[in-house]
C-alpha cells in the first residue's frame, strides 16, 4: 500500500532503524559516563534504557557492573545473572558475573561460570588465571595447576601463571616443581616481589632461615613496604627467639598494614613471654576486638567445628588435631566475643574447647559456660574438666590412685607470693617455681633456699605457683620424662625424653644425637606397659579416668620404686608428625594412632 508515493513498510524500517542508532547513541554516552566515573550518570542511562527493554543483555551486564562498583551486590549479580540467562554462551557476560562472584568471595559459584567462561573463551588469559585462583581458595589446587598450565601452555612468558602455579604446587606439597616456577617467574619479572617471598616462605617452612631472609630481603629490595616480607622476616626470627629483631621487623609491617593478624598476634605472644602486659594486651585487641571470629573454610569440609581460643597462652595446639586442609574451623576468642557473635555462626557440627590452661579457663569461663548450653551440638573438654587440672588441684584429683605422686603444689598473687611461700607448712626446699599460664618450662626456676627466694626477680604476671621438687633420677643417674596424651580417656604413648638435668626438653636432651636414647624410647612406644610395668600403667589409665577430658595429656616419670611421679596433667599438651626425613620419623607411626582415635572420637560424637 502506498500514500503519496511512499511505501509504509520501508518507513517502518527507516523509523526503527532510526531508534536503534538513537539507542545506541544512548548507551554509548551512558558507557562514556561510566568510563569517565560518572556513576550517577551512567545509572540513570542504563535505568531508562532498561525501562524500555527489560530483556536487553547487554545494559543489563553494564549496569550489573556499575551496582558492583557501587556497592550495591544484590542488583549487581541479578543483573548479570539475568544477562547470562538471555544469553548462556556469552564469554564477556559470563566472564562478568564470575568475576564478581570471585569478588564476593561466592567461589564455588564463581568457579561454575569462569568454567563456563573458559569454554567458550578459551583464549582468555586473565580468566583461567581468574579461574585458577578461585579454585586455590576452594583447595582444589590439581584443578589450579591445570588453569595455570592452561595459561602457560597459551603463552610461556606470563610470570603470575608461572607464580600462581608454584603456589598451586607449594599446596600440593610438589616443593621442587614449586622452586621452578617461582624461579621462572622472576626471570621473567626481575622485580617480582611475590615470587622472592614465596621462596623464602619454602626456605623458611624448611627451617633454612639464613636462605629465607635472603629472599625476603631481595622483595623488599624492589618493594621496601611489602608486608608479607616483612612479617615473615620477623617470624624468622621470632621462631629462633631473637625478640628483639622480630619485634623490629613486626613493627615495621604493621606500619604498611595495620590488620596483619598474625603481627598482632606474634608480638602479643612475644610481650607476654617478656612480662609486658599492657602490650602483650595492646596487640591482642588490635588483633581481635573487630574480629573476634576467625574462620578457615575448606572444600568439602569432614566437619565443621567451632573452637573456643584464649586469647594468651594456654590453648591446645590444634593444627594437627583439627588440619586446616580437612576442616572448616570456626575459630571464637573467647575474651571478645558478644552472645551475639555466638548466635550468629554459620551452621558447625561441634565444639572443641581448645582453652587448655586452668588459668585462662577461670577468666573466661562464664562466656564459654554460656554457649555451651545453648550451641545444642557435641562439645568436647568441657570447662568445668578443665579448671580440675590446675596444678594446685592435682594432688586432690589423683588422690585415690594409688602409686601416683604429685608434689604439693601452692598458688598465690605474685604480689604476695614470696611471703606466701616462706610462710607455707608444706613447701620445703629445694622448690620449683612458675608464673601461671607458663607451659613447656618457660619461667621455671628451681629454688634451693629463702635466700634465693628473696634474691630472684619474680616474672610479671598474675599467679605464681610452688611445688616441692621430688629428685626423679633413674638408677643410671639420668633422668627420663615421658608424655602420654589421653582421648576419650584412653592413654596412647606420645614420647620420652633422657637428659643430665632435671628441667628435660626434648630438643635439648640430645635425643637426635645418641641412638641408644632413641631406642629406649621407641620400647616404650612399641610397650609402654612393658617399659612402666603394670601398676604404673594402671595408674596412667585411673589418671585419664579421673581428668575426664576428651583430649588431654599427662608428663610424668617412673621413680626407682615404680610409682609416678607427676609433673602436670592437663589439655595443653603438644602432639605432633615428625619430619619423614628425620631421624625421629620412627615416631610418626605411633602419632597417626592418637590421631585416629580423635578422629574416632569425632565421628562417634558426630554420628
Amino acid at each position: 500500500m502506498t500514500s503519496f508515493g511512499i511505501d509504509v513498510s520501508d518507513c517502518n524500517a527507516s523509523l526503527q532503524s532510526s531508534n536503534a542508532s538513537l539507542r545506541a547513541l544512548r548507551l554509548q554516552i551512558a558507557i562514556d559516563h561510566h568510563t569517565a566515573g560518572r556513576l550517577d550518570f551512567a545509572e540513570q542511562g542504563y535505568r531508562d534504557l532498561l525501562q524500555e527493554d527489560t530483556n536487553d543483555a547487554e545494559v543489563l551486564c553494564l549496569s550489573g557492573l556499575l551496582a558492583q562498583q557501587k556497592g550495591h551486590s544484590e542488583i549487581a549479580l541479578a543483573h548479570m545473572r539475568k544477562a547470562v540467562n538471555l544469553k548462556p554462551d556469552h564469554g564477556p557476560f559470563l566472564i562478568a558475573l564470575a568475576n564478581a562472584l570471585r569478588e564476593l568471595a561466592q567461589f564455588p559459584e564463581s568457579a561454575l561460570f569462569y568454567e563456563r567462561a573458559v569454554a567458550v573463551q578459551p583464549d582468555d588469559l586473565s580468566s583461567w588465571l581468574n579461574f585458577g585462583g578461585v579454585l586455590q581458595q576452594l583447595r582444589r589446587y590439581a584443578d589450579a595447576v591445570v588453569c595455570y598450565r592452561e595459561v602457560i601452555q597459551r603463552d610461556p612468558n606470563q610470570p603470575i601463571a608461572h607464580n600462581d602455579l608454584g603456589l598451586a604446587l607449594l599446596a600440593l606439597q610438589e616443593i621442587d616443581a614449586a622452586i621452578t616456577h617461582f624461579q621462572q617467574a622472576i626471570k621473567l619479572k626481575a622485580d617480582y616481589v611475590e615470587a622472592y617471598n614465596n621462596l623464602g616462605v619454602i626456605c623458611k617452612n624448611e627451617k633454612r632461615y639464613d636462605g629465607a631472609a635472603e629472599w625476603f630481603h631481595l622483595a623488599l629490595r624492589y618493594q621496601p613496604d611489602c608486608s608479607k616480607a616483612l612479617f615473615n622476616l620477623g617470624t624468622i626470627y621470632f621462631v629462633k627467639k631473637n625478640h628483639e629483631l622480630a619485634v623490629k621487623w613486626y613493627r615495621k609491617a604493621l606500619e604498611f598494614d595495620h590488620e596483619l593478624i598474625e603481627a598482632h598476634q606474634n608480638l602479643a605472644s612475644i610481650f607476654l613471654d617478656q612480662g609486658l602486659l599492657e602490650e602483650a594486651q595492646h596487640h591482642r585487641d588490635c588483633a581481635y576486638s573487630t574480629r573476634p571470629v576467625l574462620i578457615d573454610s575448606v572444600s568439602n569440609p569432614i566437619k565443621t567445628v567451632v573452637i573456643l581460643w584464649d586469647a594468651g597462652k594456654g590453648n591446645v595446639p590444634i593444627d594437627f588435631l583439627w588440619p586446616k586442609a580437612c576442616y572448616t574451623r570456626i575459630v571464637c576468642m573467647m575474651e571478645y566475643v558478644k552472645d551475639e557473635h555466638m548466635q550468629g555462626l554459620p551452621p558447625f557440627d561441634l565444639v572443641f574447647n581448645a582453652i587448655g590452661d586452668s588459668d585462662a579457663m577461670v577468666r573466661i569461663e562464664a562466656a564459654v559456660e554460656r554457649f555451651r548450653q545453648t550451641c545444642n551440638k557435641p562439645f568436647l573438654n568441657i570447662p568445668s574438666g578443665i579448671k580440675r587440672t590446675a596444678r594446685d588441684q592435682m594432688s586432690a584429683l589423683f588422690a585415690e590412685i594409688d602409686d601416683v605422686i604429685c608434689p604439693a603444689t601452692l598458688r598465690s598473687p605474685t604480689t604476695a607470693f614470696k611471703e606466701y611461700v616462706l610462710s607455707s607448712t608444706v613447701l620445703r626446699f629445694p622448690i620449683i617455681i612458675r608464673p601461671g599460664g607458663s607451659h613447656g618450662g618457660d619461667h621455671l626456676v628451681k629454688l634451693n633456699s629463702d635466700n634465693e627466694l628473696s634474691a630472684i626477680s619474680l616474672f610479671n604476671s598474675t599467679v605464681y605457683y610452688a611445688s616441692n621438687y621430688v629428685d626423679y633420677r633413674s638408677p643410671d643417674g639420668y633422668f627420663r620424662k615421658y608424655r602420654i596424651a589421653f582421648v576419650d580417656r584412653q592413654p596412647f604413648p606420645y614420647h620420652m625424653a633422657i637428659g643430665e638435668n632435671w628441667m628435660i626438653h626434648y630438643e635439648t636432651a640430645d635425643m637426635m644425637g645418641q641412638a641408644w636414647k632413641r631406642e629406649e624410647e621407641l620400647a616404650f612406644l612399641e610397650n609402654p606397659r612393658l617399659v612402666l610395668g603394670n601398676r604404673a600403667m594402671n595408674a596412667i589409665e585411673q589418671i585419664g579416668k579421673a581428668m575426664n577430658l576428651d583430649f588431654c595429656g599427662v608428663d610424668f616419670t617412673l621413680l626407682p620404686d615404680g610409682r609416678l611421679l607427676v609433673f602436670e596433667a592437663n589439655a595443653t599438651m603438644l602432639i605432633h608428625p615428625e619430619d619423614p626425613k628425620s631421624i625421629l620419623a620412627y615416631k610418626n607411626a605411633y602419632v597417626q594412632r592418637i590421631f585416629e582415635a580423635f578422629n574416632y572420637l569425632v565421628a562417634r560424637v558426630t554420628g
